[in-house]
């Protein structure tokens, strides 16, 4: 289990987040991811939006390999009915991940 954050240090993180290219996400980062479909005709009989929780994955016991070809299958499988795809990241596993090399290198610059 992990460390409960601050929501003033959560806040900090997230202006940062905000900022980033997001291009390759490791999958333990991730809160949720959903997908925007087209619209139209074709898309009739398909949800319009489909949302896959990591989270719930993840609090399922679901392997980040396991869930990586969950977002891969899904995408693949609805690839040409997509008009977007979103990623939320877990701000509370981002910032635990990050804050201890940003201390290590923080520290460094000090000696």
């Amino acid at each position: 289990m992990g460390i409960k954050l601050s929501t003033e240090f959560i806040d900090k993180w997230r202006h940062i987040i905000n900022d980033v290219e997001k291009t390759d996400i490791p999958t333990h980062l991730i809160d949720k991811v959903i997908i925007r479909l087209f619209d139209d005709d074709i898309t009739n009989n398909i949800d319009k939006v489909h949302i896959i929780s990591i989270s719930q994955l993840k609090d399922d016991g679901i392997t980040s390999d396991e869930i990586e070809g969950v977002i891969n299958e899904t995408l693949y499988e609805l690839n040409d009915f997509i008009d977007s795809v979103d990623f939320f990241l877990d701000i509370d596993a981002v910032a635990q991940e990050v804050q201890p090399e940003t201390d290590k290198i923080l520290n460094n610059l000090s000696d």
